[in-house]
This record gives structure tokens, sequence and C-alpha cells, in this order.
């Protein structure tokens, strides 16, 4: 066989060996990222140690904005940086309870603003407290309520908040502020998420 037919043979060769190793190569990772999601542990968040939130798995872990944040998680309608989101935060905090989800309500204005009933349970040793509101959302960039940063209206915006309160009176702050459609559509996971604690 001539040199130039052991070359081109040679290449045949490659050539269909290579799209069969990329098959192989792309079935492998796959496989290994399916393996990944199927024994991917659910996030718990810690609560002083007498309790955890097992958060939902849309909800994926952020670098918190605030120092006083402790966790922080966003959760999105589709892909890419322009998607819609909605920001999960987790805080221990003091003060009154009933002082505490007014301010939040007080963070929302217009004429289509909505506040639901403050809903009241008993889960195990915990006291937990949520509210739904909507409407036109202020939030202060750069940091909290109390941080002086500049204030954005957000539209159509909701809000649903949580205080758990631990027999001691320790009291753990859980919010979820976005879009209203997106904050709907993941009220259900919000809900089961605090219900979680006493598990």
């Amino acid at each position: 066989m001539s040199v130039l037919n052991r070359c081109v043979l040679n290449h045949c060769v490659v050539s269909l060996a290579l799209p069969a190793f990329l098959f192989v190569a792309v079935a492998c990772q796959t496989n290994v990222q399916a393996q990944d999601a199927a024994t991917a542990k659910p996030v718990t968040v810690d609560v002083f140690g007498a309790g955890s939130l097992e958060v939902p798995e849309s909800f994926k872990k952020t670098t918190p904005r605030s120092r006083i944040i402790e966790h922080e998680f966003a959760v999105k309608d589709g892909e890419g940086d322009d998607a819609p989101s909605a920001r999960i935060t987790m805080m221990a905090a003091g003060g009154d309870v009933k002082t505490n989800l007014d301010r939040w309500k007080n963070q929302f204005s217009g004429s289509n603003k909505k506040v639901a009933e403050t809903e009241v349970k008993k889960e195990g040793d915990w006291e937990t407290h949520v509210i739904e509101v909507s409407g036109t959302f202020t939030e202060t960039m750069g940091g909290g309520p109390f941080s002086g940063g500049r204030k954005v209206q957000r539209e159509n915006y909701k809000m649903m908040g949580a205080i758990l309160v631990h027999p001691d009176s320790r009291k753990f702050f859980v919010k979820m502020y976005g879009p209203i459609a997106l904050i709907e559509s993941n009220r259900d996971h919000f809900k089961e998420m605090i219900t979680s604690i006493d598990e």
C-alpha cells in the first residue's frame, strides 16, 4: 500500500472514530449529571439548632446582598440573566411579631395593594406567622430597609413573609418577594418550606 493510500485510510478511520468518541463522552457526561441530580440532597437551613427548613430545589442559593442576611436564595421564571426572578431571604431577628409584619405590609402601596389575613399556625413547638401582600413594593437598594440606600418602586410585586417563633421567644424571619406571577407559582413551595420547621 502506498504512503498516500495509508494516509487516506488512517484519516478515514480517525474521522469515523471521532464521532463515536464524542458520542460516548457526551453520553457519559449526561449520565453523570443525571446521577448527580438523582443523588443531590435537599438544602436544609438550620434554625437555632432547634429546627430546620427544607429548601425547595427550585430555590437556588446565592450570596446574601446584605451582611444581616444569613441565607439567601433566588428562584427564576426561565433561563437567562433577564428572566424574572424572586428573592428569598432568611435571618434571625428580634422585635414584636405584629410590628415586624406591619412594617413588611407598609413596604407596599398603590391602589392595587392587597393584604391577606395573617395565617398563624402551630408547627410542633414552633409558632409560625405567614403574611401575603402585593402591590407596588418599595425596595431599598444596597441593604435592608434601615440602610438609607436608594429606594426603587417595583410595580406588581408580591411578598410572602414568615416569622417563626421558638418557644424561648427567638424569632427567625423568612421572606420571598418578586413579580406577582412568580410568587404565586412558588406559593405552595414557600408554605411547605415553612411547615418543614417541625419535620
